[in-house]
């Protein structure tokens, strides 16, 4: 679970099967759920949580999506038929939460109540890993199953899907009227969400899965590969501009800081690359620890969590990195 900041605190994963809101003043702990593991039993939280006006929303590996209040309270909970892995989206607007299960299905939950809306789940063929995309009235999803869906919001009437033919693992990112997928077979999409058709003559081909998020900036996408690469590629027609290999796989979304574009892959290994050209401006800075979470800007700053539940704080200009000790 990447950290995700809520109301001036941090959210982490410092353990498997519980969630620990922090104080970046003092990195204190102002409260954990469940508050004692023998309290509820959940498994461990992969996806980005969503956070409403009034609730905080988790996924769970046990299945499960927990609405929490502000102080770590529970105040519903909804149960899909597989583990939650992929992340959570609130549309403030509807009032609603969009939820994808392993189970192949898109769950929307009213977000005050828990309660399933009318018309859903939508189904598709297999599990769905990755967070949907929403723009305006209609929310994008990718499957296991090869496809990618244009559904419309609130009623989940499918507007369009392509099938891509292998299965699809990253978040989808919208870059105006582009959607851009990665899926299981190696290659990078781009879609028009106008009709559902590819954008790009030949899909840009990597080594292996392309996992993490893609990074779009202006003409470039950023696009990190479990090859041990990061592809900078033309948004216009899927051509490489630059790769930078790295020492590890990089399952991690690539973070833009000014000038300076931090990239960190799983063995801990951390880089800053001249968005431009890809050249290394410092790195590897080795934290000593697996980084599968999305790294976080925080007042300038670059937050790095590992699978281990450390905490590293780095300035992205120089490279130079800081564990964090937090608190009980």
């Amino acid at each position: 679970m990447p950290p995700t900041p809520v109301d001036g605190m941090l959210l982490l994963g410092l353990k498997a099967g519980q969630i620990a809101a922090v104080d970046p003043q003092g990195w204190q702990v102002r409260w954990r759920f469940p508050e004692k593991e023998k309290d509820i039993r959940l498994g461990a939280f992969y996806g980005a949580p969503a956070v409403g006006d009034e609730l905080i929303y988790v996924g769970s590996y046990d299945g499960s999506v927990y609405a929490l209040e502000r102080g770590g309270r529970l105040r519903w909970r909804f149960k899909t038929d597989g583990p939650v892995i992929g992340g959570l989206v609130w549309d403030a607007r509807l009032g609603l939460l969009l939820v994808p299960s392993d189970d192949g299905r898109l769950y929307a939950l009213n977000a005050q109540d828990g309660t399933l809306l009318p018309g859903w789940p939508f189904r598709t063929g297999k599990g769905i890993w990755s967070r949907p995309a929403l723009a305006d009235d209609t929310a994008y999803v990718g499957s296991l199953d090869g496809k990618v869906y244009a559904l419309a919001l609130p009623s989940g009437q499918e507007r369009w899907r392509l099938d891509l033919g292998a299965g699809i693992v990253s978040d989808p990112v919208l870059a105006g009227h582009l959607l851009l997928v990665g899926g299981v077979d190696r290659r990078l999409h781009a879609i028009d969400v106008r009709d559902g058709r590819r954008v790009w003559q030949t899909p840009f081909r990597a080594d292996n899965w392309f996992w993490a998020q893609p990074v779009v900036m202006g003409d470039v996408v950023y696009a990190a590969n479990l090859d041990g690469n990061l592809y900078a590629i033309s948004l216009a027609d899927g051509s490489l501009r630059w790769r930078f290999p790295t020492q590890e796989p990089v399952r991690s979304r690539p973070l833009l800081v000014g000038d300076v574009l931090v990239v960190a892959d799983r063995g801990g290994n951390v880089y800053g690359l001249d968005p431009a050209s890809g050249q290394a401006r410092w790195g590897p800075q080795a934290l000593g620890g697996k980084v599968l979470a999305d790294l976080l800007l925080l007042g300038g700053e670059v937050l790095v969590l590992t699978q281990e539940g450390r905490l590293f704080v780095l300035d992205p200009a120089t490279g130079q990195a800081q564990g964090v000790d937090i608190g009980p």
